[in-house]
């Protein structure tokens, strides 16, 4: 009954704190179909060949800098994972409506290809031009200045131009961060396209990501830690990862049809250890390393703390973060995170948040996206809940310029597949 009473409050709070408004499905139809050409035909180098250095990979934001416009591409493996998301439940929604799939599929297609590309590319920027072969290890962006033009930008702002060629640089290369978003796009396309190769892709995907964050030291022992295999570097020490080395192992394993825990990840100890980090979700102002990464990975799992239900384990926790950070401003951190838990592993026996409370969300979206930018030295912000870079990052609340909406096109997604 404690657990009902607070999903009730928080859609009370959410449909107070954000009316509906006039805005009707066929308006918010409307903002999706703009959202999603503006990112393939704009936010994006489209060529229809994934092999094409900075192509299919979405930017994060654009913004004028000194009257020129500028893309950024920063943790772009992040936001390739949830553009991913995306299109996995564009596709689901278009088969379940008798609608065409092949653009979405073929889109899909390319948005994956990106993944083999980046990996392809990696020890060139690291000085080895050898000839390579996927491994795991890959940038995070390989977009520079010659691809600025062709996306009618004046600059790139990127991990690749900055830090492609510094053979002492860790911000382009692989962290567990980029690997969290990837798993929620992994396992959405193995649950609903249907497509043998896709899903054989997934599963090899998977597989070189999680074995990149594996590392045998010269003692034989198996190190949960990312290092460069041209300079010899950490790139992410094993402090960092270990923590959550079980929930690696076992959505590796899932998601590749192979056994991928390593070391230890697979004891009583380390499966212990997630469990408390479940439990203890730190919140601190920097703790997307905590909260999405522990909560992400659960909803993949389907595992909530202390063996609850996983979907109100997160909405609970998620509540449990506004509730600390009121400075986001937010009535419900990571919205799709319960949500996609739903579509990977089903509605049935679980009392849903109203879909008022999503609705809520989708109809305050403003159609010209998330926008901050300065009028006579004033900051001119978004209103609140979308007055950030994104849902999924409401820490970057000081960044300029236009946001490449992909919150809302999943959200919108997750939405019509769980309430319709």
């Amino acid at each position: 009954m404690r657990m009902k009473r607070r999903i009730a409050l928080t859609a009370f709070l959410l449909a107070f704190v954000f009316p509906l408004l006039s805005q009707t499905p066929d308006e918010n139809a409307a903002k999706y179909r703009h959202f999603r050409q503006r990112l393939v035909g704009e936010m994006m180098y489209s060529t229809g060949d994934a092999s094409v250095k900075g192509s299919h990979l979405p930017m994060e934001r654009r913004y004028l800098y000194h009257g020129e416009r500028v893309g950024q591409w920063a943790d772009a493996v992040w936001w390739q994972g949830h553009y991913l998301a995306v299109l996995a439940t564009e596709y689901a929604l278009k088969r379940r409506d008798g609608e065409s799939t092949a653009a979405t599929l073929q889109e899909l297609r390319l948005a994956l290809d990106v993944y083999r590309r980046l990996d392809l590319s990696a020890e060139r920027c690291f000085g080895d031009t050898s000839p390579q072969t996927p491994n795991g290890f890959y940038i995070r962006d390989d977009v520079g200045e010659t691809e600025a033009p062709l996306m009618k930008l004046r600059h790139v702002n990127s991990d690749f131009t900055y830090y492609c060629g510094k053979t002492d640089a860790r911000r382009n290369a692989p962290s567990q961060d980029q690997a969290w978003a990837s798993y929620l796009g992994f396992a959405l396309i193995q649950k609903l396209v249907d497509d043998t190769l896709l899903h054989r892709e997934v599963a090899d995907l998977a597989e070189r990501m999680v074995r990149g964050m594996q590392y045998t030291d010269g003692n034989g022992r198996v190190r949960w830690q990312v290092m460069n295999p041209v300079t010899g570097a950490v790139v992410q020490k094993e402090g960092d990862i270990q923590w959550l080395q079980y929930a690696h192992g076992e959505i590796g394993t899932r998601l590749a049809g192979k056994e991928l825990h390593a070391g230890r990840s697979n004891t009583p100890q380390w499966r212990n250890t997630w469990n408390l980090l479940e439990q203890n979700v730190l919140i601190d102002r920097d703790g997307h390393f905590t909260w999405y990464g522990v909560l992400s990975m659960a909803a993949v799992l389907n595992d909530g703390a202390r063996r609850q239900d996983c979907y109100q384990w997160l909405v609970q926790t998620c509540d449990k973060v506004v509730r600390r950070r009121p400075d986001l401003q937010q009535s419900l951190i990571f919205p799709h995170l319960p949500l996609i838990n739903l579509v990977l592993h089903g509605t049935e026996g679980r009392t849903l948040l109203p879909k008022e409370s999503y609705e809520a969300y989708l109809n305050t979206a403003p159609a010209s996206g998330c926008i901050t930018t300065e009028v006579g030295g004033e900051e001119v912000r978004t209103a609140a809940p979308w007055h950030s870079l994104s849902l999924f990052c409401p820490w970057h609340t000081d960044k300029t310029g236009d946001a490449n909406m992909l919150d809302y096109m999943l959200l919108y997604n997750l939405y019509r597949l769980v309430y319709e």
